[in-house]
């Protein structure tokens, strides 16, 4: 029987510094793609503008209370603030309402920081009416003020143990669980 022949190994290839360097150099400028390049060209959408999947689904979840009152008589929000129709879908936008009454309901993917000024651009989109529940009848009944008829004053209630007043809405702290707030309406 014929011998095998045994076959030689060749000494490894050592990697050159080239070699050595593309690896890294694959990971830094993927990196770069990820966290400059697109999020320049397609940044993630704002809060504001993002509709929820589902409700009550998200882990940030908080009910600030917002206090409307119209020459000084205490007014609710609607039901349904922050419930849209977007492309012919229903859109929940991340600060909406409930139910009627003056408690607004917040929640996200995410803890974030939503103000009364962001409330007012959900609230009142145009930024020249809002809805509000009038009950001075014994029955509810949807009214839409026209903002231009009366000065507006924001305040929140804060560690003061006092109402503050500030001068736009965006001025308002970050909305926390049960944090109190006020819209103010009087006629010119």
């Amino acid at each position: 029987m014929p011998k095998r022949k045994v076959k030689e190994e060749k000494p490894k290839k050592r990697l050159g510094k080239k070699e050595l360097l593309i690896p890294p150099a694959a990971m830094g400028v993927s990196l770069l793609v990820t966290l400059v390049i697109i999020p320049h060209f397609a940044p993630p959408p704002t809060p504001l503008k993002v509709c929820l999947k589902g409700h009550n689904v998200d882990s940030f979840s908080i009910h600030p209370i917002v206090q409307v009152s119209v020459n000084g008589e205490p007014k609710l929000l609607p039901a349904g603030v922050g419930n849209d129709t977007l492309d012919g879908k229903e859109c929940l936008r991340t600060i909406h309402t409930d139910s009627q009454g003056d408690v607004l309901h917040i929640e996200y993917v995410r803890p974030i920081r939503l103000s009364l000024g962001d409330f007012m651009k959900i609230y009142s989109p145009d930024n020249a009416t809002i809805p509000i529940m009038d009950n001075s009848t014994g029955s509810f009944s949807e009214q839409h003020l026209n903002l231009s008829d009366y000065d507006i004053s924001y305040s929140y209630y804060s560690e003061k143990n006092e109402f503050t007043s500030v001068k736009n809405a965006s001025d308002v702290p970050p909305f926390r669980d049960n944090m109190v707030t006020r819209i103010e309406l009087n006629s010119k």
